[in-house]
Parts: C-alpha cells; sequence; structure tokens
C-alpha cells in the first residue's frame, strides 16, 4: 500500500555508487508519486551509513531484510548484472515491484524467466534505461514519427568515455558480467529501437577485448531495421567523452548532444534542412529547439510510480526488456562468429 501521502514506497537493494554518490537515489525520492525510504546491503553498516547520507528512515544488513518489510512496495535493483536475476526474481517473489538497472540480464533466456516471474507474481518490471524519459529525447522521438525529417532512415549514435584501469571497478570484473557492451554499448542499442520505435532485423558487430580484465571495452555495431532503415552505434571505454545521436531523414538531419545522462543546463534538439539538389543545395535552414534541465532520473521512478499507482501500463516494460537482451545476445553472436545474425521477428518493444 502506498504512504499516507498516496506514494509509492521504494527501497532500495544496494549501496552501489550509482545509487548513492551518483544521485540516483536522491532523484527517485524526488518524484510526486514515490518516496525512497530504505536500503539494504550485505554490510549493515555500509546501509546505515548510506541510510543516514540520504536521510532515509531504514536500512538492512541484508537485502531479504528489505524484501520482507511489509511497508516496501517497489524496489530499485542496482546491484552488479550477474546478480540482477537472483534478486530480481526474489523481490518478485515478495510482491515488489521492480526497477532493475540495465542490462536487465545476462541474456535473452535469463530475462525471459525475471519476466515471467513478475508476470507471475503480479508486479510490474521495468529496465532503467531513464535517457527515455528525457524531454529532448521525447522530442526527437516525436520528430521522427511524425515524418519532421521525411523517412529516417539512419541513427548514429556513440557513447564514449575513457574509464581509468581499476580492476575493483564492476565495470572491468568479467565474473560480474562487466564490459562495455552491458554498459554504454546497451544504450546506444536501446536507443535506435527507440527512436526507430522497432526491432532489428539483423545485426554485425565487433567488440575490442581487454586481455588484461578479458571484458569488452568499446565496439562498433550496425543495426538493419525494416524499411531500409539503419543504425550505426559505437562505444567505447577507451575514447573521449561523447555521448550523441544523429538522426537522418530524406528531408533533414537531427543532432542531439549530451542525450543519454541528465544535464543541468538548457539544451537544444537540432534540425537541419536542405531541400536543394547535389549541385545546387539550396539555402540551410537550421531549428534548434531549447528545453530546461531535467532529471531523467526523478522522471523515470516518478513514470514507474505512478504506472504502480494507477494500474497502467508502463511505456516499456518486461517484453521490451527481453527485445533489448536478444538484440545484445546477437551482437556477442556477431563477434564470434565474424558474421551478421539475423534474428527473427518477435513481440515488438511494448
Amino acid at each position: 500500500m502506498p504512504d499516507d501521502q498516496g506514494r509509492v514506497r521504494w527501497g532500495v537493494i544496494s549501496t552501489a555508487r550509482i545509487g548513492v554518490e551518483k544521485g540516483v537515489i536522491a532523484a527517485g525520492d524526488e518524484a510526486d508519486h514515490g518516496v525512497v525510504t530504505a536500503i539494504s546491503s550485505r554490510d549493515a553498516g555500509k546501509a546505515a551509513e548510506a541510510a543516514a547520507k540520504l536521510d532515509l528512515d531504514k536500512s538492512y544488513g541484508s537485502y531479504q531484510e528489505l524484501l520482507d518489510d511489509p511497508d516496501i512496495d517497489a524496489v530499485y535493483n542496482p546491484l552488479p548484472n550477474s546478480m540482477h536475476a537472483e534478486w530480481t526474481i526474489k523481490a518478485a517473489q515478495a510482491g515488489k515491484h521492480v526497477l532493475c538497472e540495465k542490462p536487465l540480464a545476462v541474456d535473452a533466456a535469463e530475462a525471459r524467466t525475471m519476466v515471467d516471474a513478475c508476470d507471475e507474481n503480479g508486479v510490474l518490471l521495468m529496465e532503467a534505461f531513464m535517457y527515455r524519459f528525457g524531454n529532448r529525447n521525447l522530442r526527437a522521438r516525436e520528430i521522427v514519427k511524425d515524418g519532421g525529417l521525411g523517412q529516417a532512415r539512419l541513427v548514429r549514435a556513440g557513447f564514449s568515455f575513457p574509464l581509468p584501469r581499476d580492476p575493483a571497478n564492476v565495470r572491468l570484473q568479467k565474473d560480474l558480467f562487466g564490459g562495455a557492451l552491458c554498459d554504454i554499448g546497451s544504450y546506444t542499442i536501446s536507443l535506435a529501437r527507440y527512436l526507430f520505435d522497432a526491432e532489428p532485423m539483423a545485426v554485425d558487430a565487433r567488440l575490442d577485448f581487454d586481455r588484461e580484465f578479458e571484458v569488452d571495452v568499446g565496439g562498433l555495431i550496425t543495426l538493419d531495421f525494416p524499411g531500409h532503415r539503419r543504425a550505426a552505434l559505437d562505444f567505447s571505454f577507451a575514447m573521449s567523452r561523447r555521448q550523441r545521436f544523429e538522426v537522418v531523414g530524406t528531408a533533414a538531419t537531427m543532432n542531439v548532444e549530451e542525450c543519454f545522462l541528465p544535464v543541468s543546463d538548457v539544451r537544444t534538439v537540432d534540425v537541419e534542412r536542405r531541400e536543394g539538389t547535389a549541385g545546387d543545395p539550396g539555402p540551410e535552414q537550421r531549428v534548434s529547439e531549447p528545453f530546461p534541465p531535467l532529471n531523467t532520473y526523478t522522471a523515470e521512478f516518478e513514470a514507474m510510480s505512478k504506472a504502480i499507482l494507477t494500474g497502467a501500463p508502463l511505456p516499456w516494460g518486461g517484453e521490451d526488456a527481453v527485445n533489448q537482451m536478444r538484440v545484445m545476445d546477437a551482437v556477442r553472436e556477431s563477434h564470434a562468429t565474424g558474421r551478421r545474425v539475423g534474428l527473427e521477428p518477435l513481440q515488438e518493444a511494448n
């Protein structure tokens, strides 16, 4: 049941840096229809310290203790990738709705078991791609859908930053299913599916593996979508910091910078149009539409909290996450075989 103000009561599984130090928990607590009340860790001292830092009511020395609390309605799961399935399923069995960090699972088969567990227990499950709730990204998706670029033919997206070679970083730990594809690469795949509002038919990919850590640290992916549409995606832990996408249509091109993570200042969606020919390109028309800063983590928590309270379907639920993992599985297969991998048509993103 919600609290006395009608808000969903959230608990956090783990004191992971993304929640405690990167502001995700604090952002979730700003949602109008949700409130973060508790945090858990396998170390009771760490949980108590995090609760004090974040001004939370409760802390627990185990994840299961939090799940057993009847005053928790939903949980945010930012555990290492290899632990997502176990604790999402346990949360579902405890009757808790789950917002799980990306990637949802280690593969599509595991994702399916998680979705089925949530369905069987009557709880909602969403993969935490917060960028999808950004005002600029929603507008960009609308422009593509409404034909503002003519027929959208190509999505180019890049996400990279130089990652220090720290063996303690979960992104570089093979046993925890780390690697760039699971981290920033998954954003670029999700974005292409989001902008085209479709599932790819085929994948061609190459990954760059680090010999010391035995995880991928970057890659290049091409996705083929129905209607002669393609996506060219790159990501890396060993290139300069950048996060952007471009959509090229038959009539115009759209650019969005700093597209994945929350921004703290006004940013724009830029559309450039030239209606001339190769020999006579004509004058360029450029429209820059400004948007105020928005904490997309807060928007994500708010969207899920409202769905829990109203019973409305999530904009992107469990089936979307399974389809996302299917593409990531195909990326790994394409790299391993050196071949283009076809994807059988399945349920579209919901």
